[in-house]
């Protein structure tokens, strides 16, 4: 329930780390390779929540696997709920872009842009892939590179940093908008 609940107050309040988080879970998933006994052993079972909560953890997650099986998303790509939340930020980047209201966010564009180009020629990305779907990749490839404590070279992590400074402004407007307290 927590994790669930976890998740849903990132979808609120923060669309890029719910997208983020939630491909981590589909690593998750496939580490495990699917095998939801192991997740439960594992993985739920270590929770600091009731059991009640535990079993309600462990049908989400079976749910979400169940899902990436009839996606056929089981060893690359993502589910479709979360490639449809990744277009939908990509619009709002464009739409931010093109409005005469939101000079912070072009300013943070500007600085990413270049970043944007090097990281799709260095991950030998397709040009018709948004640019949120770099950018996230991007972030996403950061965050897994710190966790298994790799070296990152100090070009490397600035150019990241105008792309987090981008995506959090990003969200934030994006939240900011879902709630109608900005206009476009």
């Amino acid at each position: 329930m927590i994790i669930m609940i976890i998740a849903r107050q990132k979808r609120k309040e923060n669309i890029a780390e719910y997208i983020l988080y939630m491909w981590q879970l589909e690593d998750l998933f496939r580490a495990y390779n699917f095998q939801m006994d192991k997740i439960n052993r594992e993985i739920v079972s270590e929770y600091k929540v009731s059991a009640g909560e535990k079993v309600e953890i462990g049908n989400w997650y079976a749910e979400l696997i169940e899902s990436m099986r009839a996606e056929k998303v089981l060893e690359q790509g993502h589910l479709q709920i979360l490639d449809s939340l990744v277009d939908d930020l990509n619009d709002f980047h464009f739409r931010m872009i093109e409005s005469p209201f939101h000079s912070d966010y072009q300013e943070l564009y500007q600085d990413a842009v270049h970043n944007i180009s090097d990281f799709r020629l260095k991950m030998k990305i397709r040009e018709k892939i948004a640019d949120m779907e770099v950018c996230l990749t991007v972030l996403y490839g950061y965050m897994l590179m710190k966790m298994k404590k790799r070296p990152v070279s100090d070009d490397t992590i600035e150019a990241i940093e105008t792309i987090r400074r981008m995506i959090a402004l990003l969200a934030s407007k994006h939240k900011a908008f879902e709630e109608g307290s900005i206009e476009l």
